[in-house]
């Protein structure tokens, strides 16, 4: 522990990310313009590649920082996890989706793992970044590095020490004398946010013993301006869960006010505005054709895996989780009733797509309701085209390849509906309202009601 932390104290420290999406990348950005030797670790040669030679993928870095960090040599990239040696501490930030059964995968956590404890050598610290379910750090993760260990040629000593000694295998790594440290920091990035990012964006910290809290603290102190450290990695893992299942819940909720307050014909965009003057015991959520992203909408069936371990029944959850899932079913009978109000039926329609991306003015499609909306449609028998200005070309859950179209007063005159699912910037309403034949708008970009407008 002791010459741990006097690397870190001396920023000599090599800091390894396993997974260089939109939580590793800017995290490993933030600890290289710290002066943090920074080594990235991913499956994708396309991701290593373009990395090594300056070039941004990730939307929330700037393209003058990524080159500065890797011109200066701090930041690296890799497919080699035998690298993983090299490293002094490990953040594990790879995908956790579910499986087709909506049972979490955690495939990608055990990989990492494994190359970890074939890899690592003694003293290093892990941190697993990735969305799941309580006990996941001690429980899943914990064992399976224990285990793979025994064929780590650094460890074989180690090894012979304890059988000598009759000690439990790697007993130590949870106590002063570790031969590793293991923690939990779920990642709380916000894609397209211009006021919160990865560094001024306050960091949870949980770790198996107190020296791996020390440690950890240590280190996401020079990326993070704010550390909040908690009991153990369940309490972390917890933390995580809570705050989305709270967005959920809250989203859901909203969601099944708008449906109902649109039966009744009263606007819900002017009932959150009204509601939300009161100074206290309100917060504003707003309406929408479902809950996209990695997270939010995946949540819920981690906490109910970990749930039914417990004999526990999440009903409220398991009904927002509901709601959530039949949001776009819904919609598609709101584009239905608009385009039957003009005399069409869905099968043969034109019907143009605004934003396939699951939230404004970002370039991500994971999990967006638009494409489970557009899926359904299709199925109906409509002709589907989209615009995004942020996503050129997307597939479908059902394989549907589509490629973005120009938005001009031609392509939105051409559409028997135009359907509004994510409420970008770019989106010039005023355009949209004066070329469009017939709006559904699941977003509230037209303030304005008329004959041909239909609002969620």
């Amino acid at each position: 522990m002791k010459s741990l932390l006097q690397k870190i104290s001396s920023n000599t420290e090599t800091i390894g990310v396993i997974g260089l999406g939109y939580v590793g990348l800017p995290l490993a950005v933030n600890f290289a313009q710290a002066g943090v030797r920074v080594i990235g670790f991913d499956k994708s040669q396309t991701k290593v590649d373009k990395i090594n030679h300056g070039e941004n993928y990730i939307k929330d870095i700037r393209d003058a920082v990524l080159r500065e960090v890797v011109g200066n040599i701090k930041l690296t990239a890799t497919t080699d996890f035998t690298r993983i040696k090299e490293c002094d501490a490990l953040l594990i930030c790879v995908p956790t989706p579910l499986d087709k059964f909506r049972k979490p995968d955690m495939s990608y956590i055990e990989s990492a793992c494994i190359a970890i404890g074939q890899n690592m050598k003694p003293g290093t610290f892990i941190s697993l970044e990735s969305t799941t379910y309580p006990t996941t750090t001690e429980d899943f993760m914990l064992p399976i590095i224990e285990e793979n260990l025994k064929t780590n040629p650094l460890f074989q000593e180690i090894l012979a020490e304890q059988s000598a000694s009759s000690l439990p295998p790697f007993g130590g790594s949870r106590g002063a004398s570790a031969t590793f440290w293991l923690a939990y920091s779920p990642e709380r990035v916000d894609p397209g946010n211009t006021s919160f990012h990865t560094k001024n964006t306050p960091k949870v910290l949980g770790a198996i013993t107190p020296e791996g809290l020390e440690i950890g603290e240590k280190i996401y102190s020079k990326a993070i301006d704010q550390l909040h450290l908690v009991s153990s990695p369940k309490v972390a893992e917890m933390v995580k869960i809570l705050e989305n299942t709270y967005r959920l819940v809250n989203i859901s909720l909203i969601n099944e006010m708008a449906l109902l307050a649109g039966k009744m014909g009263i606007d819900i965009w002017e009932v959150i505005e009204a509601a939300r003057t009161k100074p206290f015991g309100f917060q504003a959520f707003y309406p929408g054709p479902g809950i996209g992203g990695h997270c939010i909408p995946l949540d819920p069936f981690y906490l109910e895996h970990i749930a039914k371990k417990y004999d526990f029944d999440l009903s409220m959850i398991h009904t927002a989780g509901h709601i959530n899932m039949r949001m776009p079913h819904y919609m598609v009978i709101k584009i239905s009733a608009a385009l039957n109000s003009h005399k069409k039926s869905v099968n043969g329609s034109k019907i143009l797509f605004l934003g396939v991306a699951y939230k404004p003015n970002i370039d991500d499609a994971r999990e967006s309701p638009a494409l489970e909306i557009i899926d359904i449609i299709t199925k109906k028998g409509a002709v589907i085209s989209y615009h995004d200005p942020y996503i050129p070309s997307v597939e479908t859950g059902h394989a549907l390849s589509l490629q973005s179209i120009e938005l001009t007063p031609e392509t939105l005159h051409a559409a028997d509906c135009v359907v509004i699912t994510t409420n970008h910037s770019a989106f010039d309403a005023e355009m949209i309202q004066q070329h469009a034949r017939l709006i559904v708008d699941l977003r509230n970009v037209i303030k304005e009601a008329g004959d041909n407008i239909f609002k969620l």
